[in-house]
């Protein structure tokens, strides 16, 4: 049976974090719909997505070398429209092979790659980042709310090991030259733009509508109205 979690985000204001992770921690993928006309290509990518599953209880296995920290540790089950993606690192010589096998609706499928025959490319610069992301990811999502110290030192250490933005690591820029050699500064309004699909009438009207009433006003007001419904109950009972 084919499981996976495919969490659905809808609207202006959807909250992009929450249904990625969602996904992820369920091995699904998420589908962001922020416009009205987004809604018939994200329910067909999801139909094409659902009607074309292709291996469950995906298993691989390392055979000749030493393959280790592999990101994802579970496989998620194979769609068509996604591959299966591994990162990891491996030690030794390059030569051995990879097994990749699954269940199909026909049985047993095994598929098994060469690693002597794999090439080295300068495209490939990245996967040590992408990597320490997928890991960081994993550690950040189990790690949610809770305060285990060794998760947080490591995720610090890849953080920046890998010159990757944490929740524990940031950019730092640091110019040399001083720019500012008076020390002084102003204040500078910065606007900052609406969520998407929310007009400008969110910020409410321009043109100011005078200082509120003070209490003393209020106060009047309201005995003013009191003796009205006095005089009011009065004139009702003398008919």
């Amino acid at each position: 049976m084919v499981s996976a979690v495919l969490a659905f985000g809808i609207g202006a204001a959807v909250n992009r974090y929450l249904i990625e992770g969602i996904a992820r921690a369920g091995q699904g993928e998420p589908f962001i719909v922020t416009e009205p006309g987004e809604a018939p290509a994200a329910g067909e990518r999801f139909r094409r997505y659902i009607e074309s599953p292709v291996l469950t209880n995906v298993s691989v296995s390392y055979r000749g070398f030493d393959a280790y920290d592999i990101e994802p540790e579970v496989q998620p089950d194979l769609f068509a429209e996604r591959p299966v993606v591994l990162f990891g690192k491996w030690r030794g010589e390059k030569r051995g092979q990879i097994e990749v096998t699954g269940r199909t609706g026909q049985g047993t499928f095994t598929k098994v790659f060469d690693v002597r025959n794999s090439t080295t490319r300068p495209e490939h610069a990245a996967l040590p980042q992408l990597w320490a992301r997928s890991r960081i990811a994993r550690l950040s999502d189990f790690n949610f709310g809770r305060n285990d110290e060794e998760s947080a030192r490591e995720v610090t250490t890849l953080g920046l090991t890998y010159s990757l933005l944490t929740a524990h690591t940031s950019f730092i820029a640091v110019l040399e030259e001083v720019r500012n050699a008076g020390g002084s500064a102003s204040d500078v309004n910065q606007p900052l733009p609406l969520p998407a699909g929310v007009s400008d009438l969110a910020v409410g009207n321009p043109y100011g509508s005078g200082a509120e009433p003070g209490f003393w006003i209020l106060l009047f007001g309201a005995g003013s109205l009191l003796v009205i419904a006095v005089r009011l109950r009065a004139g009702l009972c003398e008919h």
